[in-house]
């Protein structure tokens, strides 16, 4: 039966069927919508059945629809006729009752997934329905996936498994429908879901990964799937270590010396797992070697800073970046400085925290962890790295002038000589505790008895230095003492300067002596007198002889030192002490005690010889009188 080209079914059982105008009218206004969703799912039941079961004809299928119909009716009306069946002729018991007792399963299984409805045509006769059921359901589930995938991938300290997420009906999120979980992949299962629009929301974030609070809106079309693709934002850290490079002995971020804190140099490495020190893999995920840097504060003050960002950078992988700033995963991470700055060194350098007197040598390892929306460094994030200085000692040799050797002439002597130590640094320099600017004093030094001043092997920190002379030894000028610079720049080793070409030179004071033989009584001046001249300290002896007037002098401006050297023959024969080669810019006699003896000879004759007697030669270039 057709009304209006669509098949209708008598739905009164109780009144026989009269042809004639009918009046329609919504099913709603005569039955509950249960009891429209009742009769409309095992019609679509039987439907769906007979389109499967080609052996049965049109005339078999509306018979089973119409008894369908009755029998929904008579249960929900109590008609008392619920197993109203065709004639077993026309269709089998069998397929009967499969299809009585599938619709019901049917209905029961199906209500909410199909949109029902029905006409109810009321007149003469009986009332005539029609009744339809249109699937309304399609399929929502979720992917997700990371915002940032080259933080996570491979790395097991983020996971999308366990991941939940509610789907609502509404979009203030108060009526749920489903809870979806994901898996390893980040997919969740289907869930079927009225067609339209559903809300999903991350009801708990995965492994590592932020809460996703956003309700996102998915359409849902009939029969279909439909998927949410969703990216949650892994955990990182932007709060990153900074290390302040700073000099260990004065704990400050001034280098000593002529020595930097600029250009240290670290070995970061990143490790996408939690180790500690005893386990960590062979070779890690990232690696990176960073420089510090010389920065200024707003007051001037300038630091040594290293860090993981490109302005430090000197080499190694990409660093890890998120939203336009570098971060770091969740893992471990060590740092170790592998380089130290130009004159300072890498052995003993350690780490420390403002506050802590924890000293962490060699490398130091932290792990990025998540502490409820956050990634967190365990530890501090700024450190300071203190290396200590190179030093170093000086040792100078004092040597005679004239002879070049490091032992003294006459009864002068090398010892106690005094050198004064100048820093030339622009930086401060400690030196036994005591800081120095540049051109102070920061040592005075004093040599021993072999002529030899110097400092302990560790006394001066990397740097330049001066050595001056500020006071001569005994019997020697500061003529010919040059001031000698020098560097310190191997640690533990002492600067030679005992060499020849580095000494320190003296000039020895040297005078002479002059005087004037007169006879004992006679006043009479007494020519060609030898008196002998004898050192007290090396018994060099030489011999002096009286002019025409009784005259004798050591002195150049008398004889020349280089005439008939020492021959003592004559007042013209020159004098001079010493091995030196004479030079008649200074003194014959060196720097000494002398004993003066009068020889017999024929001008002393019958006279009664002075007794020997001593003159000291103390003063540079000055002639000592005497009338023996």
């Amino acid at each position: 039966m057709k009304v209006e080209g669509e098949t209708a079914y008598c739905v009164d059982i109780n009144t026989s069927f009269k042809n004639g105008y009918k009046t329609r009218s919504d099913a709603s206004t005569r039955m509950s919508s249960d009891q429209i969703a009742d009769v409309a799912l095992s019609l679509e039941y039987v439907k769906q059945y007979t389109a499967s079961h080609t052996n049965l004809n049109y005339k078999q299928g509306y018979l089973l629809e119409q008894c369908v119909v009755w029998q929904r009716l008579s249960e929900q009306l109590g008609w008392q006729c619920d197993n109203v069946r065709a004639s077993y002729n026309e269709i089998s018991q069998a397929v009967q009752n499969e299809v009585y007792a599938g619709a019901k399963a049917f209905v029961k299984a199906n209500k909410g997934r199909y949109e029902c409805g029905g006409y109810i045509y009321t007149g003469e006769g009986q009332d005539i329905g029609q009744f339809w059921a249109k699937l309304n359901v399609g399929n929502a589930k979720v992917k997700k996936t990371s915002s940032n995938p080259t933080v996570t991938d491979g790395n097991a300290n983020y996971s999308f498994e366990g991941a939940t997420f509610g789907v609502y009906s509404d979009k203030g999120c108060n009526s749920q429908l489903a809870t979806l979980t994901a898996d390893g992949n980040g997919d969740t299962k289907e869930v079927e879901v009225k067609a339209g629009t559903v809300y999903i929301k991350e009801l708990s974030a995965p492994k590592g990964y932020k809460l996703d609070s956003t309700v996102h809106a998915l359409n849902v079309e009939v029969g279909k799937t439909a998927t949410l693709t969703v990216a949650d934002t892994p955990k990182v850290t932007e709060t990153l270590i900074d290390l302040f490079k700073i000099d260990m002995e004065t704990g400050k971020s001034t280098p000593q010396g002529n020595a930097s804190l600029e250009g240290a140099e670290f070995t970061w490495s990143y490790y996408d797992g939690y180790y500690n020190a005893d386990n960590l893999p062979a070779k890690a995920t990232r690696t990176w070697t960073t420089k510090t840097v010389a920065e200024k504060d707003s007051d001037g003050t300038i630091h040594y800073v290293s860090r993981l960002a490109d302005s430090y950078k000197v080499s190694g992988d990409s660093f890890y970046t998120q939203d336009g700033k570098n971060v770091l995963p969740l893992g471990t991470l060590t740092v170790t400085e592998t380089k130290a700055p130009n004159g300072y060194l890498l052995d003993g350098a350690y780490m420390q925290t403002d506050g802590s007197s924890e000293q962490i040598k060699g490398t130091y390892l932290t792990q990025i962890s998540e502490d409820g929306e956050l990634a967190v460094l365990s530890g501090s994030n700024q450190y300071s790295v203190s290396d200590k200085v190179i030093r170093g000692g000086v040792k100078i040799q004092k040597r005679d002038l004239e002879t070049k050797d490091t032992k003294a002439q006459g009864s002068a002597t090398l010892q106690y000589t005094e050198f004064n130590i100048i820093s030339l640094n622009d930086s401060p320099v400690l030196v036994e505790g005591k800081l120095y600017s540049k051109n102070e004093t920061v040592k005075k030094i004093q040599t021993g008895i072999d002529g030899i001043a110097s400092t302990s092997a560790d006394l001066l920190p990397y740097g330049n230095y001066r050595l001056e002379e500020s006071k001569a030894p005994e019997g020697y000028l500061t003529d010919g003492a040059k001031t000698i610079d020098f560097s310190i720049t191997e640690d533990g080793k002492i600067v030679n300067l005992t060499d020849k070409s580095h000494s320190v030179y003296n000039q020895i004071k040297r005078g002479d002596i002059e005087g004037v033989k007169i006879g004992a009584g006679t006043h009479k001046r007494l020519a060609g007198v030898p008196f002998r001249i004898t050192s007290k300290t090396t018994g060099e002896s030489h011999i002096v002889v009286t002019d025409n007037n009784g005259q004798f002098s050591t002195a150049s401006s008398w004889a020349s030192h280089k005439v008939n050297t020492n021959a003592g023959k004559s007042s013209e024969d020159g004098v001079w002490f010493g091995t030196s080669e004479p030079d008649d810019s200074k003194g014959a006699l060196l720097y000494d005690t002398y004993v003066i003896e009068e020889l017999k000879c024929d001008s002393n004759a019958g006279f009664k010889l002075i007794p020997a007697f001593e003159v000291v030669v103390s003063r540079n270039k000055v002639t000592v009188p005497f009338t023996p």
